[in-house]
């Protein structure tokens, strides 16, 4: 059977995530064009959260297999359930895999591990922005475990279609987005501590938790 692979670039549903936007822009605009006091700093907070989910969605599952032949050993070899086993054993084996090349090694787990890491800190920071309720801790932490165990869950489905050549569906990655996203928060709790003593008074009123995309004042906001 021939092999076929369906890539979708990431770069496709950038450019889909902005037509959204403007699309709301435009719907935002309709809806109060009488009203010149839009507060653009929260505008490009949920422009950048809009990019950002995009950039998400086209890192952890595309390109998405089609047309592999069916192996059912790769789909069971794609799952992993046993917390930190893999990541240990990857350290266990820096210097003597890969012809004994420790830097790519570590190059390796760092990619993986520090990747999965990163791949929710701005979620930590951005939603809270954005949504009151996810200024609380448990909030958002239930949020990034929800999103991220939906992709790992999406990617078991992704590698299961395609008869085991997709990718692989690791509850490390759970324990490394959550971590992740622990990050996150503490650096966005952090930031606003400190604009807080500061007294940056446009950046406070972003985190006021204030949900108006209008300002009452008669200036624009920039």
């Amino acid at each position: 059977m021939s092999k076929i692979m369906l890539l979708l670039s990431g770069r496709l549903i950038v450019v889909l995530g902005f037509i959204c936007y403007l699309g709301r822009l435009i719907l935002l605009w309709i809806k109060y064009k009488n009203q010149k006091q839009v507060f653009w700093l929260k505008e490009v907070i949920v422009f950048l959260f809009v990019i950002y989910i995009c950039m998400v969605v086209s890192v952890t599952l595309f390109p998405i297999p089609i047309g592999f032949h069916s192996n059912t050993e790769n789909i069971y070899r794609s799952i992993n359930v046993m917390p930190l086993v893999s990541i240990i054993k990857s350290i266990s084996q820096i210097g003597i895999a890969y012809g004994g090349d420790a830097q790519f090694m570590i190059g390796l787990i760092v990619r993986n591990v520090g990747g999965n890491i990163l791949l929710l800190m701005p979620l930590s920071f951005l939603a809270p922005l954005i949504w009151n309720k996810f200024k609380r801790f448990k909030n958002i932490m239930l949020l990034g475990f929800v999103i991220s165990v939906s992709i790992e869950l999406l990617q078991l489905v992704e590698t299961m279609l395609s008869g085991g050549w997709g990718r692989i569906t690791d509850i490390n990655d759970v324990i490394c987005n959550v971590l992740g996203v622990t990050v996150g928060y503490l650096i966005y709790k952090f930031t606003f501590k400190l604009i807080d003593h500061f007294q940056i008074k446009i950046l406070q009123k972003l985190n006021s938790g204030r949900s108006e995309l209008f300002d009452k004042n008669n200036e624009v906001e920039i």
